[in-house]
């Protein structure tokens, strides 16, 4: 059956420090949210393929052009992303588990 979709929101106040990243998708990955929100990653544009995992199917980042600010989801659908220049937010349309978003 349907169990419902679990949601987690974090302000990691940054991730590019290789140590607390990996404590950080550890600890995610632990909790099993469906939907996870991480604010202020801290992460430019080229360096969003450190929130890829094994376990994360979807990852969106919003990123700035200095190491301040972004925003990522991660999840495990297909869907459509909206993002700003100055990684402020996201706007996700999709489904998860039969559920529009």
């Amino acid at each position: 059956g349907n169990e419902g979709i679990t949601f987690c929101s974090w302000n990691v106040k940054g991730i590019n420090e290789p140590i607390k990243r990996g404590k950080v998708l550890a600890y995610l990955k632990a909790i099993k949210a469906d939907v996870i929100l991480i604010q202020e990653t801290h992460l430019k544009k080229d360096a969003e393929h450190r929130l890829k995992a094994k376990w994360i199917d979807e990852t969106y980042h919003s990123s700035f052009t200095h190491k301040s600010r972004g925003e990522a989801i991660l999840f495990r659908k297909g869907t459509i992303t909206i993002t700003d220049s100055d990684g402020r937010y996201i706007i996700v349309i999709g489904e998860l588990n039969a559920q529009k978003m």
